[in-house]
């Protein structure tokens, strides 16, 4: 077994940060709705979206220090790849959750409460789903790179790029 650790957190205390941070997403996801459609509504829907993508970014560097430590590249090639690779996913990560953000609200005044809650309930969804098809693929190019020889893994970096 091994040991995953991050500057100042344990793999415990990351497990427990990140189950506090779902809890803290779903409950409100529950009591925004009767909140409606005003800022404070908007700053709390806001606010939900900023922990999930930190929660995302946060899963993604745990999942790649693991990856290391599981697998360590064999020579200064590999090792290079491998972080341009995860250089490369972290910035795809964050245009992501950049586009996420400045994505208009399909919510209007003019629409009643279930309505709003509906959209904002599909967004938080789509946002959802749009994360976990990322976290795929990303696992996917490891998987890919993994089986191929040192020079091809650069020119896979290479073609991603």
């Amino acid at each position: 077994m091994f040991s995953l650790r991050l500057p100042g957190f344990s793999l415990h205390e990351l497990h427990v940060l990140c189950g506090k941070a779902v809890l803290f997403l779903a409950w409100t996801t529950l009591a925004a709705p009767a909140w409606g459609n005003d800022p404070a509504a908007r700053e709390v829907q806001r606010n939900q979206q900023l922990r999930r993508q930190q929660q995302d970014e946060l899963q993604l560097r745990m999942h790649q220090q693991q990856r290391n430590v599981q697998s360590p590249p064999a020579d200064a090639r590999q090792k290079h790849a491998v972080e341009q690779l995860e250089v490369n996913q972290q910035q795809r990560q964050q245009e992501q959750h950049y586009r996420q953000q400045i994505e208009p609200q399909t919510a209007q005044p003019s629409d009643d409460e279930g309505t709003r809650r509906a959209k904002a309930q599909m967004e938080q969804q789509k946002a959802q789903q749009q994360s976990r098809q990322q976290s795929q693929r990303f696992e996917s190019e490891l998987q890919q790179q993994a089986g191929k020889g040192p020079r091809d893994k650069i020119q896979t970096q290479i073609n991603a790029d």
